[in-house]
């Protein structure tokens, strides 16, 4: 996926999708308050890929934060006013209204895609060669 990223024949977008309720919603709000202070992937990659290790909740996100050092003060603000959380509805609309029912999801020129990786790199590579064949035509 990676070349095909770095090609241009791919790009990877995130977007929040709330499947697991207010944990979910705290999660994207914590990630995009880090995101605010230039620390999205990094809170990210430690908040949510090490679910295990940590709660989503309130605490476990401030001494996330202090970990990754943030300003403690600023992150807690953002976060206790919930000021991403109209961004947050509107990706989980936008994604209901696109018929996402799960995560990850994969889309090849705005079609579902497949879930396997390699389907998808499958299926990336016939709508970039069809791309190529109407380009030629």
């Amino acid at each position: 996926m990676e070349e095909l990223i770095k090609t241009g024949v791919a790009r990877y977008e995130y977007r929040h999708f709330i499947i697991f309720g207010t944990a979910s919603r705290f999660a994207a709000m914590a990630t995009e308050c880090a995101g605010d202070q230039g620390a999205w992937w990094e809170f990210h990659d430690a908040y949510l890929l090490e679910a295990q290790a940590r709660s989503f909740t309130r605490g476990g996100a401030i001494e996330l934060a202090r970990e990754e050092g943030l300003d403690v003060a600023r992150f807690t603000q953002c976060v206790d006013n919930e000021e991403h959380a109209e961004r947050i509805l509107q990706m989980q609309q936008q994604a209901i209204s696109e018929g996402v029912r799960g995560t990850p999801t994969f889309r090849i020129n705005g079609q579902p895609g497949a879930r396997s990786l390699n389907g998808l790199i499958e299926q990336v590579h016939a709508a970039a060669e069809a791309a190529e064949n109407q380009e030629g035509s």
